[in-house]
């Protein structure tokens, strides 16, 4: 994205330009807009209880894309797609392993 030399002049980093009598280059991210819409979502509190509700679907997501790997198992999406139900299964027991676990703990 190019600027004109009006919005230069107006721009805050303005005082840090270059001696260089070539012009610079600033490139913005294609989604540069999306990305300032998420940082001022992440600003206000209800927003950001929204975004606490997605922690443990993606901490769960995560766990499956490690034991997984990034690369498929298999040839075909119908293998895969019971590989990555059988990784879920796999989770599932992990986490109520560590539920059953700690209700022992206290219980004791």
């Amino acid at each position: 994205m190019l600027f004109s030399q009006k919005q230069c002049q107006t721009c805050p980093l303005h005082s840090q330009r270059t001696a260089s009598s070539k012009c610079r280059m600033v490139s913005l991210h294609p989604d540069e807009s999306l990305l300032q819409e998420l940082r001022q979502r992440q600003t206000t509190a209800l927003d950001r209880l929204k975004l606490r509700e997605r922690i443990s679907v993606e901490h769960s997501l995560a766990h499956i894309g490690q034991w997984q790997g990034v690369q498929a198992r298999y040839l075909g999406w119908r293998k895969n797609l019971f590989d990555l139900g059988r990784m879920a299964v796999v989770h599932n027991l992990h986490v109520l392993s560590t539920i059953f676990t700690e209700r022992q703990l206290i219980s004791v």
